[in-house]
């Protein structure tokens, strides 16, 4: 008998779906909606009535108490259809990959939110925004990730931050030790200039925490920093070719020790401070060629903008092999010069330096003897 009821009482329900809702909910949805026609309605087994319909072109469900009282209303939406700020919001603490279902809600408690369905292994987890991207419910989101998710304790092995806490912790202590190693090791002690080791301590360390947080980094952002760099470049002292690559390396190493996952940044991190090594060491290439602005003195003023005396002057003085001398500005006693030059293999550096040590005391002696000469003659 009971098998009966329920029978009939399941037939009434399909009954009402398919001829209509109960007068008081018609009654609230067109004090509502009053611009829609003919919605479809749906007996939901929760006892709701839900209303379908379209708005511009936009599909909506609307639900119902048997008493006429609205409960939501909802629609799909894609993740680019979402606000700005909620997309921020996702990007930052999960995964857009992991999302299932997105859904705009507007009820008489919550105002306007979105419903955002995330899979988390096996299940399915709702979590939702409000229209700034504040996360309404759950208080404690169980699919968080990148820097929140390592400080309490939830990341997933596989994601960019570990575990734990120790691993911030690492993290830092990695970062620090690899710019110390770049910037005061490889670069200040070999060109001794103690503002630009400070220009590239402070963007390793200043981007590092805003990298650390943001699991996300996006090509906006990565303008940013070439916008941040061309201005650093435009108020300062103007930066070779060897400062904006260390410049560069510096920031990819803040990326590197924050973005990559372990097993990946090490050797990453490895391979910018090897290359920095290298690529900037001057015995290991030996045959290239640098360049120097110097202010030279030079006592004989009818030489002075004869660049093949000026390069044979400066090869012999500095032991040096000067390709060529290009003349910049000429002063009374000085002139100001770009000088191209390369060292000399050591064997013939030293062969250099005692051929003009010999010329300068061959030249003494004479003066010496020029001077003697001169002192007998007048004694005479």
């Amino acid at each position: 008998m009971r098998f009966l009821y329920f029978q009939f009482a399941l037939l009434i329900l399909c009954s009402l779906s398919a001829f209509g809702s109960t007068p008081n909910v018609e009654k609230t949805f067109k004090e509502k909606y009053p611009d829609v026609e003919a919605p479809r309605w749906k007996a939901e087994s929760n006892g709701l009535w839900e209303a379908h319909f379209e708005i511009d072109g936009i599909k909506y469900r609307a639900d119902f108490t048997t008493e006429g009282d609205w409960v939501e209303t909802e629609h799909n939406l894609t993740f680019s259809q979402l606000p700005p700020e909620v997309r921020s919001a996702i990007e930052l603490k999960f995964d857009p990959n992991d999302i299932r279902d997105i859904e705009g809600v507007e009820s008489p408690t919550h105002g306007t939110f979105f419903d955002v369905e995330f899979q988390q292994g096996s299940e399915d987890v709702d979590v939702m925004f409000d229209p700034s991207g504040k996360i309404l419910d759950p208080a404690k989101p169980p699919t968080e990730k990148g820097f929140f998710k390592s400080w309490v304790s939830e990341a997933k092995p596989e994601t960019e931050l570990s575990s734990s806490g120790i691993s911030l912790i690492y993290k830092t202590i990695f970062n620090l030790l690899a710019i110390f190693i770049y910037a005061y090791v490889i670069y200040y002690r070999r060109h001794h200039d103690h503002k630009m080791l400070f220009l590239l301590l402070a963007f390793n360390l200043f981007l590092f925490p805003i990298f650390l947080s943001s699991s996300l980094v996006t090509a906006g952002f990565g303008f940013t920093i070439f916008a941040l760099l061309a201005l650093v470049r435009l108020r300062s002292e103007a930066f070779d070719k060897a400062e904006i690559a260390y410049l560069l390396g510096a920031i990819s190493l803040t990326f590197v020790n924050t973005m990559l996952p372990t097993l990946v940044g090490i050797p990453s991190a490895f391979l910018i401070l090897l290359t920095a090594f290298l690529a900037d060491k001057r015995s290991v290439w030996r045959d290239s060629f640098q360049k120097v602005e110097i202010d030279y003195r030079i006592s004989d003023k009818e030489k002075m903008l004869d660049q093949s005396y000026l390069r044979e002057l400066l090869s012999n003085e500095f032991a040096i092999d000067v390709k060529e001398v290009s003349i910049n500005r000429v002063f009374k006693n000085e002139i100001r010069l770009n000088v191209m030059y390369c060292k000399l293999p050591s064997a013939k550096r030293l062969e250099l330096v005692a051929k003009i040590e010999q010329e300068r005391e061959t030249a003494i002696e004479e003066k010496q003897r020029a001077l003697l000469e001169a002192q007998s003659r007048s004694g005479e």
